[in-house]
């Protein structure tokens, strides 16, 4: 799974203004790398610069998670305009295009995204290829054979998305429709993301409001509550890939949590929740970075095993991400 610099561009790319958020505690970087049961040595080390990776307890037979701990030596403001510049979208040459969803959002928002191939759609089924309804997978295959079949599976596509982001938008995690996976099964991204949202214990020591907007969202809210929505096309390990994503985040003077929820993934993997703390130190800014990843992959028989493995696969690949965008972002 090749999307670590792409998540870390994703939870950056947006640029938020961050509205100062009543009764928001941070914690010190020493207590947020406490917090993250980091030894004394694993600390030093982080704070000199290196990237340290940590263990996160599963949510789920499905979940590949981890944590990891690194520094930027430039400001969170800093990091910001960077970010408005664009400067950092030029280290990912996965992202293919991205667009941003307002309000109720329309088919035009979607304009931009572009289908790379109409097959694997139109010959759609139940089962782990791809992440769809059982009525999503209808609509698909209807259109084989059709006139300007690969046009029309483009615009279905739009137009999934599109209804998706509103079920979401509308009813937050509820509002998720489920995988079918065949013989009368499914898969629920929006337990998935419930589990990783209650499991952020940090989160919900020291900003228990924003807490309950990560499980609650969007009946659950805070004043100010910063966020931010949009689809991104990319490519992964070579493979088309489509996701909606929704960044929320608050903000106590130069401190920032920033949360990206992906709650629609076209393939390779169902869902994904990643929590980062960005705090200021003397070095420049500190950052605690938590991923939750759902996928099949990883379920039944050997998932310990699978787990292991693609959790140190995944380390990597974050790793290499972070220190390109890293050196980006100081220069």
């Amino acid at each position: 799974m090749r999307y670590g610099q792409t998540l870390f561009i994703l939870v950056l790319l947006m640029g938020f203004s961050y509205p100062a958020f009543p009764a928001l505690a941070l914690p010190t970087a020493n207590e947020a790398l406490s917090e993250m049961d980091w030894s004394d040595d694993e600390k030093q080390r982080i704070l000199a610069g290196e990237f340290v990776t940590g263990e996160v307890k599963t949510v789920s037979d499905r979940d590949l998670s981890l944590s990891m701990g690194f520094l930027v030596k430039t400001s969170p403001d800093h990091l910001a305009k960077q970010v408005v510049a664009g400067e950092l979208m030029k280290a990912d040459p996965q992202i293919k295009a991205h667009g941003t969803i307002s309000g109720d959002g329309s088919i035009e928002d979607f304009q931009a995204l572009k289908l790379a191939t109409a097959e694997e759609f139109l010959k759609a089924k139940p089962g782990n290829k791809l992440n769809l309804t059982t009525k999503e997978i209808t609509a698909f295959t209807a259109l084989k054979g059709k006139p300007n079949a690969e046009h029309k599976t483009e615009e279905q596509l739009r137009k999934m998305m599109l209804a998706r982001y509103r079920d979401y938008r509308r009813s937050g995690l509820t509002g998720i429709s489920p995988y079918d996976r065949g013989k009368g099964k499914n898969s629920e991204g929006k337990k998935d993301l419930l589990l990783a949202s209650e499991s952020a214990r940090v989160v919900k020591k020291y900003l228990p409001s924003f807490y309950k907007v990560m499980s609650g969202y969007p009946q659950a809210t805070i004043p100010d509550l910063d966020e931010h929505f949009a689809w991104i096309q990319y490519d992964l390990d070579g493979k088309p890939n489509y996701v909606l994503t929704h960044f929320f985040s608050a903000a106590e003077g130069d401190a920032r949590i920033v949360v990206q929820r992906q709650f629609y993934v076209a393939n390779t993997y169902n869902v994904m929740q990643s929590v980062a703390g960005f705090l200021p130190v003397k070095e420049g800014t500190l950052v605690v970075y938590v991923n939750h990843t759902s996928t099949d992959q990883v379920a039944g028989f050997g998932g310990s095993a699978k787990r292991g493995i693609g959790r140190r696969i995944m380390a990597k690949k974050l790793e290499e991400g972070f220190k390109q965008s890293r050196a980006i972002a100081e220069q």
